[in-house]
């Protein structure tokens, strides 16, 4: 299977686009290849708009209509999934990956569409879901009918937020109510480790101090 890393996107905390930040002189989204490669993946892209990613893999463009204005979402963000008609896996660039993660994502097997994210999404009175990671696509004509539908909702008002992510995408391609607060076993998979989406600098900072007191190297 092909393997996407998403590296789009606008971010108005940092100076450099998320997926080039280092950790450990390494950038987010060169160890996320570099996990990969040591699992045995060599067929890698990145999808991105940005030259700045050319240096680590073949680049995909494409039109993605999502921008964050003013305080404000316009567009849609699923957008940011490069359409493939061939399965294959999206790993969000923006994420410190564990080696483990890696292993487990790459080694999963299932004939379904595959959400990944954390393990706290599983705890009902976590308001806020937790943390999406990727998804592996086995059924891309699924996942792309589900990705309109969802985008449908939205521009009708059934979004609570107003916008629409990964999680909601989820809950729509399971035939749950897109605001409903649930996860099917067979459909996710949990990822109970150090990994993380980073969402601003300080995550940066606590990993950084994270790792340096486990010793990583």
């Amino acid at each position: 299977m092909k393997y996407i890393i998403m590296c789009g996107g606008y971010y108005e905390h940092f100076e450099t686009p998320k997926q080039l930040t280092e950790i450990n002189g390494e950038t987010l989204v060169g160890r996320t290849i570099r996990l990969l490669k040591e699992n045995g993946i060599t067929d890698i892209y990145i999808s991105s708009n940005n030259p700045r990613f050319d240096k680590y893999a073949p680049r995909l463009e494409h039109y993605n209509s999502y921008e964050y204005k003013d305080g404000e979402i316009h567009g849609y963000w699923l957008d940011a999934y490069y359409p493939m008609d061939e399965p294959c896996v999206y790993l969000h660039g923006d994420v410190y990956y564990s080696e483990d993660a890696i292993k487990t994502i790459v080694n999963y097997k299932s004939d379904k569409n595959i959400f990944i994210g954390n393990e706290v999404a599983r705890n009902p009175e976590h308001k806020n879901w937790g943390e999406p990671f990727g998804w592996i696509v086995n059924n891309p004509e699924m996942f792309r009918k589900g990705i309109e539908l969802t985008k449908y909702l939205q521009d009708i008002g059934r979004c609570e937020r107003g916008f629409a992510i990964s999680w909601e995408l989820y809950r729509v391609l399971n035939g749950l109510n897109i605001n409903q607060q649930y996860i099917l076993d067979d459909t996710y998979l949990s990822i109970n480790d150090e990994t993380i989406d980073i969402d601003n600098p300080c995550q940066i900072d606590e990993l950084r101090e994270k790792l340096e007191k486990a010793g990583e190297q």
